[in-house]
């Protein structure tokens, strides 16, 4: 480990560059660099690194024993079969067979935060990457750390000032930003000092910002992948969740097929099915499963809720206006009466696109 051991400098411009002089901890390493990619767009990345390789296939063949059919080879199996299965598990309350599909993804670009609440999960196993031995130290925290929405679309303070107008001529978005940056960059500063005096990294990580990123390996089944989605898709959640969610459905609709050349190819079509379900609990359950008094606001909420009190279940349609009958009790004549009603569409974009959501 001596090629970690070598001096460090701080450059002419001030900026931090491999800062840790002294390693008070041999276990200690450097952290692995975040892809340049996720650093530039400041969102996740996914990777499915492995998968049933013939998902709805397992699960057709686990719900055939229900009705007295026992499977032997997959093989045996109709894509009729497997589609069939995949609609079953919607219509029943059981939710056991889709423990027959797991996933091992590798998830980066996350903050500290967000894994603080992905870990509470109780059916699953996670791997993260320690913060007790992997020093950050070769890359500016200012780039290494999640963006909040508030200052999304921003330029680095730094250069902001820099290249740009006086700071009292900034937009508010872009003096939070210079706020947060400046943030980030004293706290490296006293977290690499510390360490550089003598202070093992896992105690010195107790200045870490929370927005710091990292990364975590996610194996779970099918059953847990669609409650945490449905729980997190939703505007409750914070608004990182959506997009960590909406790249493990890009990353299953694109996962490669890598099966043997013996063995069949299983078609593209399965994964894609299994990513449509990636979606909050109300699209899944017909109606909105956050509504006690403690729950957060919801934008769609009351047009959830106008739909699933008169019939409209199938969740594939609420992007269209529905129009319904409402029975009228009042004290004018004819009550009670019937009046032809319209709810507006729900887009997709309309929470799933808005950090704001669920804010009052």
């Amino acid at each position: 480990m001596t090629h970690q051991r070598e001096e460090c400098e701080r450059d002419t411009a001030g900026k931090l560059n491999n800062e840790i002089a002294n390693w008070a901890d041999s276990q200690q390493y450097r952290a692995e660099q975040m892809p340049q990619e996720i650093k530039d767009d400041r969102l996740p990345r996914v990777t499915l690194l492995n998968a049933t390789p013939d998902p709805l296939g397992s699960l057709a063949a686990l719900c055939a024993i229900y009705s007295g059919r026992v499977v032997r080879e997959l093989s045996e199996v109709t894509d009729a079969e497997r589609e069939q299965a995949l609609r079953d598990m919607s219509a029943t309350a059981l939710s056991g067979p889709l423990e027959a599909i797991q996933f091992h993804f590798l998830i980066e670009g996350v903050d500290r935060s967000f894994t603080h609440q992905a870990v509470r999960g109780r059916n699953a196993f996670y791997a993260q990457e320690s913060m007790r031995f992997a020093v950050v130290d070769n890359e500016e925290w200012e780039d290494r750390s999640t963006l909040p929405p508030t200052v999304a679309g921003t330029v680095p303070g730094s250069e902001y000032v820099k290249n740009s107008s006086p700071y009292e001529d900034m937009s508010q978005e872009q003096r939070l930003r210079g706020l947060w940056d400046q943030a980030m960059s004293n706290a490296q500063r006293s977290y690499n000092d510390m360490i550089s005096a003598g202070m093992p990294a896992e105690e010195a990580r107790g200045t870490m910002p929370h927005s710091v990123m990292t990364r975590y390996h996610w194996v779970c089944s099918l059953r847990e992948l669609l409650h945490v989605a449905g729980l997190r898709t939703c505007t409750q959640a914070q608004f990182h969740w959506r997009l960590v969610m909406a790249e493990i459905a890009r990353t299953l609709r694109n996962y490669p097929c890598k099966q043997e050349e013996s063995l069949r190819r299983w078609d593209q079509w399965q994964f894609e099915k299994i990513a449509d379900l990636i979606r909050p609990v109300c699209y899944q359950n017909g109606r909105c499963g956050f509504m006690a008094k403690f729950d957060r606001s919801c934008n769609i909420r009351e047009r959830v809720e106008e739909r699933a009190m008169n019939g409209a279940t199938d969740t594939n349609q609420w992007s269209k206006p529905f129009v319904y009958d409402k029975i009228i009790y009042d004290d004018k004549p004819g009550s009670p009466r019937i009046e032809c009603k319209t709810s507006p569409a729900i887009n997709d974009w309309e929470w799933a696109a808005d950090p704001a959501a669920a804010r009052k």
